[in-house]
């Protein structure tokens, strides 16, 4: 374990497009969430004491939205981590946070308490659009919450967008590309909207109240972003992430290059290294329903029960379909080196989607092609 995820599962208001595990927040719920996972780490400790005393450089507090908690006690809950984990000297401490819902004060308790990267889910700038989205915030509180944690001494700063989103034309998006380039954020992510069923937005659609756009549309918006954050000193080392020289979220790297972490909180997921599965790891998913993942701990017990062990096959394919997703690629010896020689079925695909042009080896490398990017999806599909 070099990484802890926390997922806090509350928000003011559930935004139309998200399909996120999350509640309305209340203290009552909130003070009962601040317990149970204080016990769920002590779960934790007991079960794996040897990853719990590996060395984390890495922390992650997402949602849902951690800043409807009270900065105090999201600071608290770090102290608890590091009280309970070693956390190394140096380590990405990051809190996403929604505009709106963090003042300044906040922001400097957010600081002080040891958090040192922020991540703002702006998606857009403008007003039509945040409607759309469901989003509770406005431009101004947008600009307040980025000037406010440049005070507070936050020196990574991050900016989530969203495109691809009904009645947004290109010209809005470009003017959301341009305003974001003057913040100066040190990080940017740009996700494609993905309409999921169940959500609001999904049966406006389907009641053809709103109007997704075109695939071509959305492509030609995602060849926009990248050209202007390229242009604007932005590095893009994943398919929709971008970042300044040595701001890349180092937690979200774990991810993709399938390195150990815990997930801790309703709905969360990880990914250990334990003993009797040391090469291949195990997947950890917790209930996505607070109640039960409450019963669950209470009853004295990990709320994801026995996780599920990987085989080879499951490594090298989540090892190449999170790998490729980065624009380096990955190195198939390294992946040898630690999980094995590839499965036939593992080798044979990789051989024909490098024959028919939609992966390049270049070295010792692999990687996808810059102009397959935006389906790399239907592409990474062929190693599931």
């Amino acid at each position: 374990m070099r990484g802890i995820y926390v997922h806090v599962p509350f928000c003011v208001r559930k935004c139309s497009y998200c399909d996120f595990y999350s509640l309305t927040t209340s203290s009552r719920a909130t003070g009962e969430f601040l317990d149970l996972l204080v016990r769920e780490m002590d779960l934790f400790r007991e079960r794996f004491p040897e990853d719990a005393a590996a060395a984390a450089d890495t922390v992650y507090f997402g949602g849902g939205t951690p800043t409807v908690i009270a900065p105090g006690n999201l600071c608290g809950l770090l102290a608890a981590i590091r009280k309970r984990f070693p956390v190394m000297p140096g380590a990405e401490v990051t809190v996403e946070a929604n505009p709106g819902t963090v003042r300044a004060h906040g922001l400097r308790t957010l600081r002080t308490g040891g958090f040192n990267r922020l991540n703002v889910g702006v998606q857009s700038f403008s007003p039509a659009t945040l409607l759309t989205l469901g989003r509770i915030h406005d431009v101004e509180d947008i600009r307040r919450t980025y000037r406010d944690a440049r005070a507070a001494g936050f020196d990574s700063l991050g900016i989530d967008l969203i495109f691809g989103i009904p009645g947004q034309s290109g010209a809005d998006w470009e003017e959301d590309l341009e305003q974001t380039v003057t913040f100066l954020p040190d990080h940017v992510s740009a996700y494609a909207l993905a309409p999921e069923p169940g959500t609001p937005l999904q049966a406006a659609l389907a009641r053809g109240e709103l109007r997704m756009p075109t695939d071509e549309e959305v492509a030609e918006s995602y060849g926009t972003a990248r050209r202007a954050l390229v242009s604007a000193g932005y590095r893009q080392y994943e398919i929709s992430n971008f970042a300044r020289p040595g701001f890349e979220s180092r937690h979200n790297r774990k991810y993709w290059q399938r390195e150990g972490y815990a997930g801790l909180g309703p709905s969360a997921h990880g990914l250990l290294f334990p003993r009797e599965c040391p090469r291949f790891g195990m997947r950890t998913a917790n209930p996505s329903s607070f109640s039960e993942y409450g019963r669950r701990i209470r009853k004295g017990r990990l709320p994801w029960g026995d996780g599920n062990d990987c085989g080879p096959e499951d490594a090298w394919k989540e090892a190449l379909i999170l790998g490729l997703r980065m624009t380096d690629g990955v190195d198939p010896a390294e992946i040898e080196t630690r999980i094995g020689a590839p499965p036939d079925a593992v080798r044979d695909a990789v051989d024909s989607l490098v024959n028919d042009g939609k992966l390049l080896r270049e070295g010792d490398r692999l990687r996808l092609p810059d102009n397959l990017f935006f389906v790399s999806n239907e592409i990474l599909a062929v190693l599931a």
